[in-house]
């Protein structure tokens, strides 16, 4: 998340921390009410105060109306692996790495379902399988295959050198 979002989030948690913590007070009576009406009303009776208030309530209603949005579209851009090309920079989205894991661990006979997840750090790419397997068919074997498989694929076809590391759960024998 980027810095300007998380000092939006951080101002909106902080205020929204602080009403609920007002009202608490007031409601346990440790903060008696004729002293929040005292405040609002001497509030209300400077002109510079009542702007400055009704701007700051504005911006947080106008943020919280837009934190939502702000968070989607980030989640809707999706993570991306950079490869090295002489002719430019590429980028691939890890969501069609992950799809083209998928598809190529479906054509492996014994596999029946497969789930894939990729993770880039500084040494490579992991990736994390999750997968049905058949019962008739050797479990380590089939791990070790899509394991090779996946690592060849991944390194031929799309180009990516590192993979670090291929980790598999077997998460229903079939």
């Amino acid at each position: 998340m980027k810095t300007y979002k998380k000092v939006l989030w951080g101002i909106e948690i902080g205020v929204f921390a602080f009403f609920c913590i007002g009202v608490i007070l007031v409601i346990r009576g440790i903060i008696p009410r004729f002293i929040i009406l005292g405040m609002l009303a001497a509030i209300e009776q400077r002109l510079i105060v009542r702007v400055a208030i009704l701007v700051a309530f504005v911006f947080l209603f106008v943020l919280n109306l837009c934190l939502p949005f702000l968070i989607k579209t980030e989640s809707d851009g999706g993570a991306v692996i950079p490869l090295k090309n002489p002719l430019g920079e590429v980028e691939i989205s890890q969501k069609a790495i992950c799809g083209f894991i998928q598809r190529i661990g479906k054509e492996i006979e014994g596999i029946e379902d497969i789930g894939a997840k990729i993770k880039p750090s500084e040494e490579g790419v992991d990736v994390f399988l999750t997968l049905s397997a058949k019962a008739q068919g050797e479990v380590p074997r089939l791990i070790d295959e899509i394991q090779t498989v996946v690592k060849n694929y991944l390194n031929n076809t799309i180009g990516i050198e590192n993979v670090r590391e291929i980790k598999v759960r077997v998460a229903k024998i079939l």
